[in-house]
């Protein structure tokens, strides 16, 4: 098995799925299809039971590509406040903790939030898609046709 420390998280081990070669320079490591180990690191993170780690905290901000200050701002904290939390100096609050977990399941569209968002989407593009017809009278503009 690889220990997959790369990633920022010191418990993700591999059984397979990974390449070793031998180069100039020492051990080489390719890790095959990255993006999705990622996510799948992501969502263990954001369904495990417990509180969140500092590590896994700032691997999911980085997995939303946030920075320390987006992230701060989106939970009315500091970025100082954010990085005490991911370095373990300052426990991370049960709110920030649930905060960071659902905001992550929104970036990847499996929120409960991301069905309305999209909802809205679609009505948002068929209420540009709709044609208005307006006619001037003499009362002013009137609404004649709606399409």
């Amino acid at each position: 098995m690889y220990q997959f420390t790369e990633c920022g998280l010191d418990n993700i081990y591999l059984r397979n799925g990974y390449d070793q070669v031998e180069t100039a320079e020492g051990k080489a490591v390719g890790i095959h299809a990255l993006d999705e180990l990622h996510r799948v690191i992501a969502e263990g993170i954001v369904s495990k039971s417990g509180f969140l780690t500092g590590k896994e905290l700032r691997f999911l901000r980085i997995e939303m590509d946030l920075s320390q200050k987006a992230l701060g701002d989106l939970m009315g904290k500091s970025d100082q406040m954010v990085a005490k939390w991911e370095k373990g100096e300052s426990a991370i609050p049960v709110l920030a903790d649930k905060a960071a977990r659902d905001l992550y399941m929104e970036s990847i569209g499996k929120g409960p939030v991301a069905g309305l968002l999209k909802e809205l989407s679609q009505l948002n593009r068929q209420f540009h898609e709709l044609k208005f017809e307006l006619e001037e009278t003499k009362d002013g503009w009137q609404m004649k046709a709606c399409a």
